[in-house]
C-alpha cells in the first residue's frame, strides 16, 4: 500500500517532471529569437555622457597655478593609463587568490530528477539452464526518482600542475607591478617634456601674437604703398615676400605651440578645454649626472624593470618544463561521496562511496621526449631572450648617457644664441624709424628672438625627458614606493623630495606665474645644480 510520503514524492517528482519539460521549451523559443540589437542614438549618447563624466569624476578641480611637482603628482595619481596599468595589476593578484582555491580538493553537489515513460520491467534466465525464468517479469525502480549526491574528490596530479600554475600566475602579477613601474616611468618622461613645452607657449603666445599683428600691420602698409607708386614695385614685393615669410614662421610657431596645453591636460587628466596656467620658475636648473658608466649599467641590471619582467617569464617557462613532465605521470583520484536515490524499491534510500583509481595515458610513453624536449627549448629561448635584452638595456644605458649629454650641451648652445638674439630685438625695438624697412628688421629681430626662446624652452624639455629616460633606464622610480603614497599628501611630499633629490630643487620653489609676459621681462636664467644620483643611491637599492 502506498503511504503518504510516497504519494507526495512521486507528485513533486512527475512536477518536476512538467517543469524542466516548460523550461526547455522555452529556452529552445528563446533561443531562435535572438536577433542582433544595434545601440540607439539615445543610448550611445548616454553612455558617452557617463564616461565623460567618469573621466573626470576621480580628479580634483584645478583652480590654481601648475607647478611641476603637482603636474607630476596629478599625473601619477589621475592618468589613465596608470590607472589601467594598476588595475591591470590589481586583477593579476586577485588571480592569485583564486589560485589557492585550485590546490583544494573539490566538493561537488547534485540534486535533481530521473524519469521513465515506462516502468523498468526486467525479465531474467536460470543460469543454469540458461532457459527463461517460470517467474512473471520484475520492476526494481520507480519511473519517476529524486536524487542527488555529495562528494569530495582529489586528484594528486592536478594538485601538483595547479600548484605551479599558481606560482606562474603568482611571477604574472610580479610582472603586472613590472609593467605599472615601466608606465610611471614613461609617464614621467612625457609629463616633463609635455610641461616644459606647456611652458613655452604661455611665455612665447604674448610675444607670438604681438609679432603676427606687426607684421601683419606692416604688410598692408606695404600694399598701400605699393598701391599708391610710393616705391618701386619690385622693392615693394620682395619687402612683403620677407614679411610673407616672417609671418609664416611666425604662423608655424603659434600651431606648434596650440597643442601644448592640450597634452599636458590629457597626462594630468584635466579637461582638453580647461586654461592651464603654469607656475614657471624663475631659474632653470640643469641637472649634472655624476653616476659612472660602470655604476650606471650595474644599476640597469639590477632595477630595470624590462629586465625583471624577462627573468619573471624565465621562472615561468622553467614551471612550464615541470608541468609538463608532472603531466607524464600517473594520475591518483581519491574521493568520497554520500548518495540519495528516493527509488522505492531500495532498501537503503542513503549510503557512502569511496574509491580510489590511479589512471595512467599509455600514449604519454610515446609523447614524452617531445614534450620534454619543447619545453626545454621552450626554456631555452627565454633565457636567450634575457639575455639579448640584457645586451639591448646595456646599449640603452650608454645611449641614455650620451642623449643626456648631447641634450645638456644643445641647451647650453640654444641659451647663448638666445641671449644674442634677445640683446638684438631689444637694440631693434629702440630704434625709433617710423619706415617700413624700420618695421621690417624689428619684427624681424623679434621673430629671431622668439624662435632662440622656442629653442631653448623645447631643448630644456628635450634634457629633462633625457634624464627621465636614463633614470627609467636604470630603474630609478618617480617615486621610492608608489605603494605608500595612498594619501593625496603623502604623494606630494614624495614627489617633491624625489625631484629635490634629482637636483631639481629650484622647480619646487617657482616663482609666481606671470600670465602674459613682455617678450623681454619673461626669459628664466639659468641654474646649474649637481644631480645627488651616486653610487650611495645603487647601493641603498
Amino acid at each position: 500500500m502506498t503511504t503518504s510520503k510516497e504519494i507526495t514524492m512521486l507528485a513533486l517528482a512527475r512536477g518536476g517532471k512538467r517543469l524542466s519539460i516548460t523550461v526547455s521549451v522555452l529556452a529552445l523559443l528563446a533561443g531562435c529569437a535572438v536577433t542582433p540589437t544595434p545601440f540607439t542614438k539615445d543610448e550611445l549618447a548616454k553612455q558617452a555622457e557617463d564616461d565623460r563624466q567618469a573621466l573626470f569624476a576621480h580628479s580634483e578641480p584645478l583652480n590654481h597655478p601648475l607647478s611641476m611637482k603637482e603636474a607630476m603628482e596629478r599625473a601619477l595619481k589621475y592618468n589613465l593609463d596608470k590607472r589601467a596599468k594598476m588595475m591591470e595589476e590589481a586583477l593579476a593578484l586577485g588571480q592569485t587568490d583564486l589560485d589557492k582555491f585550485d590546490l583544494l580538493p573539490k566538493v561537488t553537489a547534485q540534486a535533481g530528477y530521473a524519469g521513465r515513460s515506462v516502468p523498468e520491467i526486467s525479465r531474467s534466465i536460470d543460469s543454469v539452464t540458461l532457459q527463461p525464468s517460470a517467474a512473471n517479469p520484475t520492476i526494481s525502480q520507480d519511473r519517476d526518482r529524486l536524487i542527488g549526491n555529495l562528494g569530495m574528490s582529489w586528484n594528486i596530479l592536478d594538485f601538483g600542475v595547479s600548484y605551479y600554475t599558481a606560482h606562474q600566475n603568482a611571477d604574472r602579477a610580479l610582472i603586472a607591478n613590472e609593467r605599472r613601474r615601466k608606465t610611471v616611468n614613461n609617464l614621467a618622461q612625457e609629463v616633463r617634456y609635455a610641461y616644459w613645452r606647456a611652458a613655452s607657449y604661455q611665455i612665447l603666445k604674448p610675444a607670438v601674437d604681438e609679432a603676427v599683428a606687426d607684421a601683419k600691420q606692416a604688410l598692408d602698409t606695404s600694399r598701400t604703398v605699393e598701391r599708391e607708386n610710393l616705391k618701386a614695385p619690385v622693392e615693394a614685393l620682395r619687402y612683403q615676400k620677407a614679411l610673407l615669410e616672417t609671418l609664416r614662421q611666425l604662423t608655424a610657431i603659434q600651431q606648434d605651440l596650440s597643442s601644448a596645453q592640450f597634452e599636458l591636460a590629457s597626462l594630468v587628466n584635466l579637461p582638453p578645454g580647461q586654461e592651464i596656467i603654469l607656475e614657471v620658475p624663475a631659474n632653470l636648473v640643469v641637472p649634472t649626472w655624476t653616476m659612472p658608466l660602470d655604476k650606471m649599467e650595474e644599476s640597469a641590471f639590477i632595477n630595470n624593470p624590462d629586465l625583471h619582467e624577462q627573468a619573471y617569464l624565465s621562472r615561468i617557462a622553467l614551471d612550464d618544463t615541470r608541468k609538463a613532465i608532472l603531466r607524464l605521470l600517473p594520475g591518483v583520484n581519491l574521493n568520497v561521496t554520500g548518495q540519495y536515490d528516493s527509488n522505492s524499491y531500495l532498501v537503503d534510500h542513503r549510503w557512502y562511496e569511496t574509491g580510489a583509481m590511479l589512471s595512467f595515458n599509455l600514449l604519454n610513453l610515446v609523447s614524452a621526449p617531445a614534450q620534454i624536449d619543447y619545453a626545454e627549448t621552450n626554456e631555452t629561448v627565454v633565457n636567450s631572450r634575457r639575455l639579448a635584452l640584457r645586451m639591448a638595456v646595456l646599449a640603452q644605458v650608454h645611449i641614455a648617457e650620451r642623449q643626456f649629454r648631447n641634450a645638456e650641451s644643445q641647451f647650453t648652445q640654444a641659451d647663448e644664441l638666445w641671449l644674442v638674439d634677445q640683446r638684438l630685438s631689444e637694440l631693434s625695438s629702440a630704434k625709433t624709424a617710423s619706415d617700413a624697412q624700420g618695421t621690417l628688421e624689428r619684427v624681424s629681430t623679434r621673430l629671431g628672438a622668439i624662435a632662440s626662446q622656442l629653442r631653448r624652452f623645447q631643448n630644456y624639455g628635450l634634457l629633462e625627458q633625457s634624464y627621465a629616460k636614463m633614470q627609467a633606464t636604470l630603474g630609478e622610480d618617480p617615486l621610492p614606493d608608489p605603494a605608500t603614497a595612498a594619501k593625496a599628501g603623502d604623494l606630494t611630499a614624495l614627489v617633491a623630495k624625489r625631484m629635490a633629490d634629482s637636483g631639481h630643487t629650484a622647480l619646487s620653489e617657482p616663482a609666481p606665474p606671470v600670465p602674459a609676459p613682455a617678450p623681454e621681462e619673461a626669459f628664466p636664467t639659468i641654474q646649474r645644480t649637481v644631480v645627488a644620483s651616486s653610487p650611495q643611491g645603487v647601493e641603498r637599492r
